[in-house]
């Protein structure tokens, strides 16, 4: 019976399945059969995918497509032993696998199609030879290979040199890994007669590096004549701007294949980011290195052939510019010394502050947060949200520049939390970062100058953008409260001189305008004389007030000039002023009305811009562009000006906007930076006379000289000197200079008090 009952229970019909049941049968199935890779690869380039990530998968589709690679088979199956899907994440590894296919390939190809007239030296017999060789140039290429770009730690491993009478591109190993090669003290010392000879002219790409890194090993390099690294800033300053063609950055490996159309990897492409040049070997060592030196090479004949065509530049890159190196590489060396207990106890009231402000802002912020939690002041995903209901106005963004800092004057709550969030990182800063800075070879430490920093030519302050040590920071960024930090070793001090309103002297010069002139040759402020002529109030009744402040007048004499240097727009002086912006608009033109002849520079600047795309610095040393003060206008009909529609349209309007505003800053800045440099030099050149003298830094439009604090009066007056006289605004505009001594940085007296204290006689 029971054979039977199982026989009958055979000839039942089967229960339909149920739709769950039977989509899991689905999926079962379709996991056993794989999906095309063509439906892969759609859904990854659906995916929201950063530019970098695109290039990477579109190259290992390409790779794919063209055989030259495939999966790997573990890759293609998941645990379960069923076949898997192709996704971005195995791509992106391809891409790796990818990346040193075509590394090893290029290398190989590199040393296969090695040049003739690149050589490898590694014997004194072929060493002596090219010493022979250098002595017969006028003019060559100079690199040098390193472990890092740590120029007080790091250590040369080898240098690489481009003869041009000779067609001869040379790499020398010093310091490589299991090789023949000569020692580095051989080599240097048998290079130093031309390393020294001012009359064999030396081209480099980044020469203060270069400079310095000899330096540290006890040799120097004379007789620089051009650096390709910062001609090509007078020649395109807007390079690392890519949305005006720029290639991005000023690296020698971006330059080349712009201008000299040739390919060049860069060292990471090539060996990747953790090996040291040392470890390269040497067929491929030679390729690279040689490469360098011919490029900069070529680079620097297409450069001089250009700039050359505007004589002015080429006459300022060369007599300013150039010498300049120096100065910045032993500015960078002399470094300075900081007070750590001041860095610490400064940091510590910083953070006993950022404590007090945090627990204000929570407690006027919890009423307004829902969460369960706390309110988490750096989370703006809590932030936004609670600080727009208690100052009532929806907030877009957390933006502390573009929307936070225009309401701080108005709510205090804002202006709180901007207080807080700079405490913060400034707390970090003094106790926990700078500390570490100090370079363990000279124990000091040390701030990178860079001469280009900005569009305009003026000085930045930083770190290297490759150096992997973080030891740079920004000197000339320290707040007031924080500069005591700073100080001269024993027996020194700093001494300040800036140059007293050095970019309103700049328009006055530039301008003609009599009222500012005048107010210069009379030794008035600027300022309220622009406020007397306009509000046409006698002089001291518009300068101070009785409590010694600055008069209503005179403070709207001074953001009135600003927002027109600087390019502000009238809807940014309407805020600054308090106004609305067809009151700043009237006010403004009223104000420069007063002037005529500073009125219609101002007008000649901008049309100048529309019709050339660029400025002039004084006497033509140098051009600033702006293209996009020639781009036409696109129409935006009346009263459509905030319509989604035409946002494309606004936004090309306001480039145009910004470039014309952009023009007088421009010319101001550009002139006011040659004028630094210039002064810079002579001042360098001062120092170098002077035994224990040194400049210390460059801070803004300040001088600071570390000096024996037995100084004379007379060699402060010989500052003084320098200061006004090194290049002066024409005959009419007479320079103006402040001199203080200090024997901490932000802590100083007048000079004549100084020397009055020490009991001197002042002549």
């Amino acid at each position: 019976m029971e054979g039977l009952r199982l026989n009958m229970n055979a000839l039942k019909p089967v229960a339909p399945k149920s739709d769950a049941v039977e989509a899991t049968a689905k999926r079962k199935a379709k996991a056993k059969t794989a999906e095309p890779i063509e439906e892969s690869w759609r859904k990854i380039f659906a995916m929201k995918l950063s530019d970098a990530d695109r290039k990477r998968v579109t190259e290992v589709k390409a790779a794919m497509d063209a055989g030259k690679l495939a999966r790997d088979p573990a890759d293609c199956v998941n645990k379960a032993g069923n076949p898997k899907a192709f996704s971005k994440a195995e791509a992106l590894r391809l891409w790796k696998t990818l990346q040193e296919s075509q590394r090893e390939e290029t290398l190989r190809q590199m040393v296969e199609n090695t040049p003739d007239n690149y050589e490898l030296i590694t014997t004194e017999e072929r060493f002596q030879a090219l010493i022979k060789a250098l002595n017969n140039e006028t003019i060559i290429a100079v690199d040098t290979e390193t472990t890092g770009v740590d120029v007080y730690t790091d250590v040369i491993v080898g240098l690489s040199l481009t003869l041009p009478n000779a067609d001869w591109h040379v790499y020398i190993p010093v310091e490589h890994v299991d090789c023949e090669q000569l020692s580095r003290e051989y080599v240097l010392e048998g290079l130093a007669p031309v390393f020294n000879d001012e009359s064999i002219g030396k081209v480099l790409h980044n020469a203060i590096f270069d400079i310095a890194m000899l330096r540290r090993h006890g040799f120097d390099l004379k007789g620089v004549v051009w650096d390709t690294m910062t001609a090509m800033h007078l020649l395109n300053e807007n390079e690392d701007d890519r949305t005006l063609g720029g290639v991005g950055s000023f690296k020698l490996k971006d330059l080349a294949p712009k201008y000299l159309k040739t390919p060049a990897d860069t060292f990471d492409a090539l060996f990747g980011k953790n090996t040291q040049f040392k470890e390269v070997p040497l067929d491929i060592a030679l390729v690279y290195a040689a490469k360098d030196t011919e490029l900069t090479w070529k680079l620097y004949e297409f450069q001089r052939y250009h700039m050359a065509k505007i004589p002015t530049i080429l006459d300022y890159y060369q007599t300013v510019e150039v010498p300049l190196l120096y100065v910045i590489v032993d500015l960078e060396a002399n470094g300075y010394i900081l007070d750590l207990d001041f860095a610490k106890e400064y940091g510590e009231k910083l953070h006993k502050r950022a404590e007090e402000l945090r627990k204000e802002l929570v407690a006027e912020l919890t009423p307004f947060h829902e969460g369960d939690e706390p309110i988490n002041l750096n989370s703006t995903h809590q932030m936004r949200p609670a600080l727009s209901k208690a100052i009532g106005k929806e907030l877009p963004n957390m933006d502390a520049k573009k929307t936070l800092k225009p309401l701080k004057d108005d709510l205090e709550i804002i202006a709180k939390l901007l207080e807080y969030k700079n405490i913060v990182k400034l707390s970090g800063t003094y106790i926990d970062t700078l500390p570490t800075k100090q370079n363990p070879t000279t124990e000091r430490w040390h701030s990178r100058f860079n001469p280009m920093g900005t569009v305009t030519g003026r000085f930045s302050s930083g770190k290297d953008e490759e150096d992997k040590t973080q030891q740079g920071f920004n000197v000339q960024n320290q707040p007031q409260e924080a500069r005591p930090m700073f100080g001269p070793p024993p027996g020194k001090v700093l001494v300040g001189a800036d140059f007293k309103a050095q970019e309103i002297r700049c328009v006055a010069y530039l301008s003609g305008e009599p009222v500012l002139i005048n107010a210069f040759l009379a030794e008035r402020d600027p300022y309220a004389t622009m406020a007397s002529n306009f509000y046409k109030r006698p002089y001291e009744e518009v300068y101070k007030n009785p409590d010694g402040s600055d008069t209503k007048e005179r403070k709207q004499m001074k953001v009135a000039w600003l927002a027109t240097l600087y390019g502000m727009s009238d809807y940014s002086l309407a805020d600054m002023l308090g106004v609305s912006k067809k009151e700043a608009t009237e006010f403004k033109e009223e104000l420069f009305g007063s002037m005529p002849d500073l009125s219609a520079w101002l007008k000649e600047n901008e049309e100048f811009v529309r019709k050339n795309g660029y400025v002039w610095a004084d006497l033509k040393a140098r051009k600033r562009r702006l293209p996009d003060a020639k781009l036409p206008r696109k129409n935006i009909p009346y009263g459509k000006w905030n319509d989604p529609k035409y946002e494309d349209a606004r936004k090309h309007n306001s480039r145009i906007n910004r470039a014309l505003r952009q023009a007088t800053n421009a010319r101001v800045q550009g002139s006011s930076s040659i004028q630094t440099k210039v002064t810079m030099i002579k001042a360098h050149e001062y120092c170098a006379s002077k035994p224990g003298w040194a400049l210390w830094s460059t801070v803004h439009d300040e001088l600071i000289f570390e000096v024996p604090e037995d100084f004379t009066w007379e060699e402060a007056q010989e500052i003084r000197d320098i200061m006004l006289n090194s290049y002066r605004w024409g005959d009419v505009v007479p320079n103006g200079t402040d001199i203080e001594v200090m024997r901490k940085w932000g802590e100083g007296v007048p000079v004549e008090e100084w020397f009055k204290t020490k009991g001197d006689v002042i002549n």
